[in-house]
């Protein structure tokens, strides 16, 4: 595995980070943790999570499986769009909820609360310390916001004093943005220097991030190569799509996600 330090900071990853969006689809712990295990015994040594993913199941299973390797490993979670609570609480609850889809909406209508965004103090603090609890950690690596839109400036700039305060506290090492390239880019634009990382959304085939660089900024994490490609392509080819991404982003990190173990080590050969 190869590694770089992501522009604009300190933090020496490894070229391919892992996301654990899908992670919750491993239904056993063990599938769980040979996931994650393939992803540390490859030279993966980033690993990307967010309170809504498996309603918070994600930031467990990392927090239970990655043990004494959190010394090595950089750890990303995100605030704005928080975990169902009644699906927190309960997450077996996670897997009849979308298996019942429309009819679920109907008769169970709290487990299909729509999702707002909540970027008040109190509820960024809220999520920052369950992501801590549930990560088993003291600090994060990088602390995003969630797929943010030019209309929650107002609300990160007045975010921005307590921010400040958890990373001279230790508690966040660096803010960042996560979601499609055009809005963080325009998010950063009008936030005076508040972020440190863009995690950008990017494609082969369309160039999202093409946006960043033109706005003179770096790509330091981009994402999304495979499912965008799968919009149009049935059966895309993972591991050209990955090496062409690592090509694309030539300093910065990839993220990938797979449920296989066999892929993980199929994709970090790519990055060796």
């Amino acid at each position: 595995m190869r590694y770089t330090t992501l522009v604009g900071t300190e933090l020496e990853t490894s070229r391919l980070g892992f996301g654990t969006a899908s992670l919750h689809h491993a239904l056993r712990g063990k599938d769980k943790e040979a996931l994650l295990r393939a992803a540390l015994d490859n030279g993966i040594t980033h690993f990307d999570t967010a309170r809504m993913y498996g309603e918070g199941s994600a930031e467990r299973a990392l927090g239970k499986y990655l043990g004494t390797a959190r010394q090595r490993v950089t750890l990303a979670t995100k605030f704005g769009i928080p975990a169902i609570p009644v699906l927190e609480r309960a997450p077996w609850l996670v897997y009849p909820q979308r298996l019942l889809g429309k009819v679920g909406r109907r008769v169970m209508p709290a487990l299909w609360r729509e999702r707002r965004r909540c970027l008040s103090r109190s509820c960024v603090e809220a999520s920052l310390q369950q992501s801590l609890k549930a990560l088993r950690t003291d600090w994060i690596d990088i602390f995003f916001v969630h797929e943010p839109g030019s209309g929650g400036v107002d609300d990160l700039l007045e975010l921005a004093e307590y921010l400040h305060r958890q990373r001279t506290a230790g508690v966040i090492r660096y803010l960042g943005l996560a979601g499609s390239a055009a809005d963080c880019v325009a998010v950063v634009q009008q936030t005076e220097g508040l972020f440190d990382v863009l995690q950008v959304e990017d494609s082969i085939q369309q160039r999202e991030a093409d946006v960043v660089t033109g706005a003179g900024l770096p790509l330091q994490i981009t994402y999304g190569y495979v499912r965008r490609a799968a919009e149009t392509q049935p059966h895309p080819d993972a591991l050209t799509l990955i090496s062409q991404a690592l090509e694309r982003n030539a300093q910065g990190m990839v993220l990938i996600s797979t449920r296989r173990p066999k892929r993980v080590r199929e994709l970090a050969r790519l990055a060796a």
